[in-house]
């Protein structure tokens, strides 16, 4: 009697496991799908790429102390202390190679996903979040800084947040959705300065519709923070930290914006060139599918989503044009979520549900071909730095000098890669020099003839970078200034301003 009991059991068991499995909703099923593709994009490739020159500075900020790391922070970063405070935290618990400090924004990318699906479902409709955080799972842009050390996927998190729980107070101003507008929120403005770009309209709108005690209250307290980090954000804003921003003209940078949401690092590529123009046609088409297909209530969502997303994109390039110019794009990303939600929204309205998909279908494709052509392609991914200090090996007795031309980006990396390269130089400084190595570009060539007691020992081409390594016979004392003014004649012509970094043999 026991035998068929316990079978009895078994089956009413398995029984039961598939009654939950398929009382699931499908467009749950849907999600983890969507979700599990996003995060083996993101946490697949987290080591391939070396460090850039900003996540090199970061790796080395988090290595310090508590105290050392923010004082440092402060004089060297341009935003506010959240990520790098909870950098420092993960560095100490996993480590601060590639995968594990990366694998910080990777989560947080991931978490992006799901933010997009429920900012579409609670402002649009459940399809529109699916699409929602299809686009953002395959967003090249948003895959790119996935896998970068720095706050910028912090930054979308938690502006996807601030826009869920206003949708949710705008819909149900309880005090749990207030709080968690006001948390999240705060937290925002504590990752980038940007993000009062998301959160200012978000507050006025709150006050402006709701008018409660609770709303009064939040947005008060988020207002608070913000001037807290006013000090602080005016120190870096009146810096030369930003100057690199400056480089590039507004009119390029303008046309980066849309190539770079849409296609990632392509911006790079000729396809710059059409940016505005697949934005405005783009534009056209999601506006024409929402009049065509869309309810009232679905308008409304969209029109709320478009107008934060409006601000964050047109109010620092307003900005910009009177002279306080800090417009690039990574520093837009939150404006993706508002951005993908309104797509979502055109593609799956009732009415236009084969020609929304058809254009759902032609962006996802694109998502898909421009990650490939990033991955496959060295010019549109990261300098291998990492790659250039394998090449250039180890010191030899007595250390060497290193010039490397591309120093605005240089120093930094190698610096991380390369042992016994102090972090902060001297620029006085007069070694002994046995050995200088030029790091230049492909396009340069060594030196014919060769000044007189220096020899070349060898050249190697690393992506676009070409390594030359000479010999100094007999070895000399030469200051850095001297080293960098000797360096064309080694490799030439003259690239950029070179920096000069010491590396002992110890």
């Amino acid at each position: 009697m026991l035998v068929p009991a316990r079978s009895d059991a078994a089956v009413a068991a398995r029984t039961s496991r598939a009654l939950r499995v398929a009382s699931v909703p499908a467009e749950i099923w849907f999600l983890a799908g969507i979700v599990a593709v996003g995060a083996w994009l993101r946490f697949a490739g987290l080591g391939a790429q070396s460090y850039w020159f900003d996540e090199a500075q970061a790796a080395h900020e988090l290595h310090l102390s508590l105290g050392s790391m923010l004082s440092f922070m402060v004089e060297h970063e341009t935003n506010p202390p959240l990520y790098f405070v909870l950098g420092w935290a993960w560095v100490h618990v996993f480590g601060a190679g590639e995968v594990a400090l990366r694998s910080l924004s990777a989560l947080a990318g991931t978490a992006t996903i799901v933010l997009a699906y429920l900012c579409g479902r609670e402002l649009v409709s459940r399809a529109a979040g699916l699409l929602a955080a299809a686009l953002t799972a395959l967003s090249p842009f948003m895959i790119w800084y996935s896998q970068e050390a720095r706050e910028y996927m912090l930054l979308a998190a938690l502006c996807g947040a601030s826009l869920l729980f206003f949708a949710r107070s705008w819909r149900e101003p309880s005090r749990r959705n207030v709080v968690g507008w006001a948390v999240f929120s705060a937290l925002a403005v504590l990752t980038h300065s940007f993000a009062g770009f998301l959160v200012a309209p978000e507050a006025l709108w709150l006050l402006y519709v709701i008018r409660t005690r609770a709303i009064a209250i939040g947005v008060g307290a988020v207002a608070v923070v913000q001037l807290l980090l006013a000090p602080l954000l005016f120190t870096h804003a009146t810096s030369r930290l930003l100057g690199f921003i400056s480089s590039t003209s507004l009119s390029a940078r303008i046309e980066q914006v849309p190539v770079a949401f849409g296609l990632g690092t392509l911006y790079e590529s000729p396809l710059v060139r059409f940016g505005l123009l697949g934005a405005a046609a783009l534009s056209a088409a999601l506006i024409a599918l929402l009049l065509i297909g869309a309810d009232a209530r679905q308008l409304r969502g969209v029109a709320a989503a478009a107008a934060i997303a409006a601000i964050v994109l047109l109010v620092p390039l307003g900005l910009a044009l009177l002279g306080q110019d800090y417009y690039i794009p990574r520093a837009l990303i939150p404006a993706w979520i508002p951005l993908a939600v309104v797509v979502g929204a055109a593609c799956t309205a009732p009415r236009v549900r084969i020609a929304g998909g058809v254009v759902a279908l032609v962006l996802l494709v694109s998502f898909v071909y421009a990650q490939a052509r990033i991955s496959s392609h060295p010019q549109y991914q990261r300098p291998d730095w990492r790659g250039v200090a394998r090449a250039l090996g180890p010191a030899p007795p007595g250390g060497r000098a290193i010039v490397a031309y591309d120093s605005a980006l240089a120093s930094d990396p190698l610096a991380t890669y390369l042992p016994g390269v102090a972090w902060n130089q001297s620029g006085d400084a007069a070694p002994t020099v046995r050995e200088i190595d030029v790091v230049g570009h492909a396009w340069q060539a060594v030196g014919r003839p060769l000044p007189a007691g220096v020899r070349l020992i060898g050249t190697r081409v690393v992506d676009d970078f070409l390594l030359a390594r000479f010999a100094i016979e007999p070895a000399r004392r030469l200051s850095t200034p001297q080293i960098d003014a000797a360096a064309p004649s080694l490799l030439g012509p003259a690239g950029a301003s070179g920096v000069v970094l010491v590396q002992s043999s110890g």
